[in-house]
């Protein structure tokens, strides 16, 4: 399917808070990596991305010793002295400008989408090392992130699917393709061997999903689709650790915001749906386990809540969060194109 319907698949309102936040795309300052501060003792370079624990604060009791989690309340402060804000325009921005040129071939949009990838990937001085050993570092904890940190680029397939439309396109000449594809190369072996990446895999909430969904996806676009089926194989093993047979989400809801990360965690079942459907498995959302569980009885669990918000009966938010539209039921059967 085009890419601009992989887009709102997912993120229906994203374009549009973007432009509003931000402007045009087109108009966009390039965005690339900053100096770092070491504010915990790490050790990262400034071509190294840092980010912080989002949900970590100082403890009143211990105003020197670690960080605290303090579930669903957002340290915005510490996030604000991170680069996670710069990803993410990075990310959002060249997904914007794939999405315009896949709907109007504007060479524009091609072009400038170059000119961040050329800066984030290419460029000596600023292009980012292929890894994210410094996420979501827990302060007071460890010098370096753990496997959680590795959700941080959680919209990698979104991203994937720009670059394939943007192959098409002037956004950059064919040497420079085989650097991007490259430096991709290189994350998706870090992802596979580092601590990070095994952490991550041993996780059983939504970083494990959102971590095989970056694998599968990367592992299709670098022509591995062996490895993509193999991670998508797993990824149905292990759904009765994330799905109960009432298509209840055990770990999410567990959580201060229940149904914000039920919604979310589907994603990362949207993601892999996604793939497996392009793949040519129609029923990958359908299959149940021999317990009974399936993904399309996630999304049936959380529909009637969607439709009557009032009558969600855990804690947190009202049930007022869209799902991701590919498991609305208006996108059925819409037709799929195989890209990568």
């Amino acid at each position: 399917m085009a890419f601009w319907r992989f887009w709102f698949i997912f993120f229906p309102f994203t374009a549009l808070l973007f432009s509003m936040v931000h402007g045009s795309p087109l108009n966009a300052p390039v965005i690339t990596l900053g100096e770092k501060k070491s504010l915990f003792g790490e050790k990262a370079q400034a071509n190294e991305y840092v980010s912080y624990a989002l949900y970590y604060w100082p403890d009143p009791a211990n105003p020197d010793g670690p960080y605290k989690p303090i579930d669903g309340k957002k340290n915005k402060r510490l996030r604000s002295m991170d680069d996670s804000g710069r990803m993410a325009a990075f990310i959002s921005t060249v997904c914007s400008l794939g999405r315009q040129y896949e709907l109007d071939r504007d060479p524009q949009a091609a072009s400038r989408a170059g000119q961040w990838l050329k800066a984030w990937f290419i460029a000596p001085a600023t292009r980012m090392q292929p890894h994210l050993k410094y996420a979501q570092i827990r302060p007071g904890h460890r010098t370096e992130g753990d496997g959680g940190g590795i959700i941080d680029l959680y919209r990698m397939p979104e991203f994937l699917e720009a670059l394939t439309a943007l192959k098409c396109s002037n956004a950059l000449t064919a040497e420079e393709w085989k650097q991007v594809d490259a430096w991709l190369n290189q994350y998706y072996t870090w992802l596979t061997t580092s601590r990070q990446g095994r952490h991550a895999h041993t996780r059983s909430n939504n970083h494990y999903l959102f971590y095989v969904a970056q694998c599968a996806h990367l592992a299709s676009f670098l022509g591995r689709s062996h490895e993509a089926a193999q991670w998508l194989a797993e990824a149905f093993a292990n759904l009765d650790r994330h799905i109960a047979p009432d298509g209840s989400q055990p770990e999410e809801l567990k959580r201060a915001e229940p149904w914000q990360y039920s919604v979310y965690t589907l994603q990362a079942w949207g993601y892999l749906v996604h793939l497996a459907e392009r793949m040519g498995d129609k029923n990958y959302r359908y299959r149940k386990t021999p317990a009974g569980a399936s993904i399309q009885k996630a999304v049936d669990y959380l529909l009637p809540y969607r439709a009557n918000p009032e009558t969600w009966p855990w804690q947190g938010s009202r049930a007022n969060t869209p799902l991701p539209a590919i498991f609305e039921p208006e996108q059925a059967g819409r037709p799929q194109r195989k890209c990568y």
